[in-house]
């Protein structure tokens, strides 16, 4: 397959965008940060030189007799670049995808511009403007889960900032070792509340018997069916402040189940910085990160 016929079959997978409106060679930049071996440059040349950092790392502590995952600062430094450069909101836009490996070649922090996006009233009519006190809320917590993802959160981070560990783990976890976070502080449902999430999670089980991942998607637009439920208090369930439950976790998937004759509804996320689809292209960027594992439970 040459060069044109592997823009035109990424041009098809990943459906149809004018690369004249993007100023930084989008398609190029695409093609080289997919696609291994191609004669483009900037994305691959910025993995290639995470694959360098990580090696010059391991072979560091192995000299020093330092446990291999000990960031360097030269580490740190990169990946803290990577955090003020990636956007908080869902997963980057392809179109998006070269101005964000330039604003990490260039060290650039989008924060003051995402907060003006989150205020302005016009800028995405699907997203409900929010004052910059609630943005900042709003980019702390999903910075907090790409700080835990980079690998440069806290010390303490278990235990402090939004996201802490879950006392509990779902029932067909085959880690052992595995973490879990949930948000630090969740509402209380009434009964009524709890039973008609209950029965609406309930009505998006497979004929398997799991619930398909994805599925608060239908939960939250069906928010005016509810009789006892609201849509804030559906937000609440994430610590969402935004006015759209895309903002902290995307879709993600609820659960409803019965335990030692206790009803609970549980949440499931595995938040990724970049989307699982990347590897289809040759490219595994989960590997320079780890996924934070998101589960909590809400009894009646």
């Amino acid at each position: 397959m040459n060069l044109q016929e592997q823009i035109l079959r990424i041009k098809n997978v990943m459906g149809l965008v004018n690369e004249q409106d993007s100023n930084y060679g989008f398609w190029d930049n695409v093609i080289d940060f997919f696609m291994p071996g191609t004669p483009v440059k900037d994305g691959r040349e910025l993995l290639n030189q995470f694959e360098e950092i990580i090696k010059r790392r391991i072979e560091y502590n192995k000299k020093n007799k330092l446990p291999l995952d000990t960031l360097t600062s030269e580490e740190k430094a990169f990946r803290e670049r990577i955090l003020k450069a990636t956007p908080n909101l869902n997963y980057p836009r392809i179109g998006g995808l070269s101005k964000i490996i330039q604003d990490i070649n260039q060290g650039k922090n989008i924060r003051p511009e995402e907060i003006k996006n989150y205020t302005n009233p016009a800028w995405n009519q699907l997203w409900a403007p929010i004052d910059a006190n609630s943005a900042t809320k709003l980019l702390d917590k999903r910075e907090e889960l790409k700080r835990m993802w980079l690998g440069i959160d806290e010390p303490d981070g278990e235990n402090k900032g939004f996201w802490v560990k879950s006392e509990f783990r779902p029932r067909d976890s085959k880690d052992p070792n595995a973490v879990y976070y949930k948000p630090k502080s969740l509402p209380k449902l009434t009964p009524q509340q709890f039973d008609e999430l209950y029965e609406r999670i309930m009505k998006t089980i497979l004929p398997n018997g799991k619930f398909p991942g994805g599925n608060s998607v239908k939960i939250f637009e069906d928010y005016k069916k509810y009789k006892f439920l609201s849509y804030n208090l559906l937000l609440q369930l994430i610590g969402d402040e935004s006015g759209s439950f895309h903002a902290i976790l995307g879709e993600f998937k609820f659960g409803a189940a019965e335990e030692n004759g206790k009803k609970y509804i549980s949440i499931y996320d595995e938040w990724d910085l970049v989307p699982p689809s990347a590897q289809k292209f040759g490219v595994n960027v989960q590997k320079y990160g780890k996924t934070p594992l998101i589960y909590y439970r809400i009894y009646r």
